[in-house]
């Protein structure tokens, strides 16, 4: 029986003395000074989670006391599913038993939930249980802040949700309180968001697509009107007219699709969003990194994708042309990071088991780093690595300013860090050991002084540790230790909206791994899984 533990924090995001830590579904404000709560905000879903998580409890309660027996486990075919895709089914199959105390125990359930397409091996009805499957309590999908980040003068936070493809502005009065201002439904599930020099909101999606909306909706705001096309095509064939049996076939499916076209209009209305969208490029693959980049007085957009690509662009208002790639990754790119006071150099990592460094504009590679030989370090049995995270920072030492580039990997409870050199080499490796895993990490400059780094980790269910902890940075011999460790007070609003078994906060937060295509991918693309297109597909239906 899985038992319930606490979602952990997932993304953090600082606004000078102000941290803004995301949880599931809500948004809390803390004080980097004392520790201690400001403000929260919570997605409309999230009572309506809880209320849903509460129900099934009570349900399970019933099953329990009348002898109906437990959930069964998921299906192994399903543990190969997408993680978004795989916590909806858990979500399904936490609510999917309705029980009947007007009928006796059985000993087996028969579940034939459509969420996982498994059938009832049973053909014999009366052998069947008697606890039916209903799936009439379905939990709605979980509300999970994915990114947060804010305008440069700190007055804007822009948070995306993933579960409903939202984008949300809140405005930010500088003391940690929060004004929701808007919320827009993207076309696709955003992967990658960042604001750009001109406060434009820049969106990537899982489905290859960048967009760019305003900060600001403007109410004024009318749709481009699109000329109506001809919903029916004459057929001039007709039943007395064919003289085939496969001309036949043809005919009856050409009546079939003309009937249903005339609504074919009204749905692509309803899908145009309603408010100011445009878009400005594509690729072919899912998008996993983006950044806005700026070079020799012109402004670029960098997008890195799952097939392996890394693709420079110009910014608006020329975002389609393209002004080069770094191509040399044999595996997906899992972040992008252009490191503090080093404009002309791009760090990449993902699937491999190196950090590439790329002089980005050029599209040269200037040197690699090993993240699996540091990985080793804390447990020899690791093969590969999964980079999820990269960030840099600037320390002060005698000698000057120096820039360290940091990296976090999936499952692995450290940070990795490096000092990158004016030869543009990542030197003198260094390992900081966690509590718990990684998810996201914030660098909080200290005037005079070493930076501090914000980590928001999952302990696990095993792990009493907290989910933020605050790290003091020293360095030693050029590698980068910590020398204080502090916590921000974690008393949030207790709502059963961030509390999930196990296997459904891995499926909410653990997807980097996933992108790994199966059988390691490869030049040639030899072991690969399903074509792009297909991949893209999946993702769409996910949607």
């Amino acid at each position: 029986m899985s038992v319930n533990v606490q979602i952990p924090y997932s993304q953090v995001h600082a606004l000078g003395d102000i941290l803004l830590a995301a949880r599931s579904g809500q948004l809390h404000t803390y004080s980097l000074t004392d520790g201690k709560l400001i403000s929260t905000w919570k997605h409309p879903d999230v009572e309506k989670v809880a209320e849903a998580v509460n129900r099934v409890a009570e349900e399970k309660e019933v099953a329990l006391a009348t002898g109906a027996g437990e959930d069964a486990p998921m299906a192994d075919d399903d543990k190969d599913e997408p993680p978004a895709k795989r916590q909806k089914m858990l979500s399904e199959q936490e609510s999917s038993v309705s029980i009947t105390t007007d009928m006796p125990p059985a000993d087996v359930v028969d579940r034939e939930s459509s969420s996982n397409g498994q059938k009832g091996k049973g053909k014999d009805k009366a052998s069947r249980s008697r606890v039916r499957v209903e799936g009439r309590a379905k939990v709605p999908d979980r509300p999970l802040i994915t990114h947060l980040t804010s305008t440069a003068d700190k007055k804007h936070v822009i948070a995306v949700t993933g579960h409903d493809k939202a984008v949300w502005v809140f405005e930010h009065d500088g003391q940690g309180n929060l004004e929701e201002l808007s919320s827009r439904i993207m076309p696709k599930r955003p992967s990658s968001i960042v604001v750009g020099p001109d406060s434009m909101i820049i969106c990537a999606d899982k489905f290859g697509d960048v967009y760019s909306l305003p900060l600001t909706p403007d109410p004024n705001w009318k749709a481009p009107v699109v000329a109506k096309t001809v919903t029916e095509t004459p057929i001039e064939a007709n039943e007395f007219t064919v003289h085939s049996r496969r001309n036949r076939r043809a005919l009856e499916s050409q009546q079939l699709q003309a009937k249903k076209k005339p609504n074919n209009e009204q749905d692509k209305a309803t899908d145009a969003p309603a408010f100011e969208l445009t878009l400005l490029l594509g690729h072919v693959s899912l998008l996993t990194a983006l950044l806005v980049a700026e070079r020799e007085g012109r402004k670029y957009i960098i997008t890195a994708d799952r097939d392996e690509h890394i693709r420079i662009s110009r910014y608006i208002p020329q975002a389609h042309i393209i002004e080069g790639y770094c191509l040399g990754h044999k595996d997906f790119i899992g972040d992008l990071v252009i490191p503090e006071q080093r404009n002309d150099i791009l760090i990449s990592g993902g699937g491999e088991n190196e950090l590439f460094v790329w002089d980005w504009l050029a599209g040269n590679l200037a040197s690699t780093a090993s993240v699996l030989n540091l990985a080793q370090q804390i447990d020899s049995t690791i093969t590969k690595v999964a980079v999820s995270g990269l960030h840099s920072l600037v320390y002060p030492s005698e000698s000057g300013k120096l820039t360290y580039v940091l990296a976090i990997c999936e499952g692995i409870k450290a940070i990795f860090s490096w000092l990158l050199t004016d030869d543009n080499r990542l030197n003198h490796p260094g390992v900081i050991q966690l509590p718990g895993n990684p998810l996201d990490l914030e660098i909080i400059p200290v005037e005079g002084g070493p930076p501090k780094i914000v980590a928001a980790m999952d302990p696990g269910a095993a792990t009493p540790a907290n989910s933020i902890n605050i790290f003091t940075l020293n360095m030693n011999e050029e590698r980068l230790s910590v020398d204080n460790i502090t916590t921000v007070e974690e008393n949030t609003v207790q709502t059963s909206d961030i509390e999930a078994t196990e296997d459904v906060v891995r499926g909410l937060l653990y997807n980097v791994e996933y992108l790994r295509k199966k059988g390691g991918g490869g030049e040639d693309g030899e072991g690969g899984d399903a074509p792009a297109t297909e991949v893209e597909a999946s993702e769409e239906a996910q949607s």
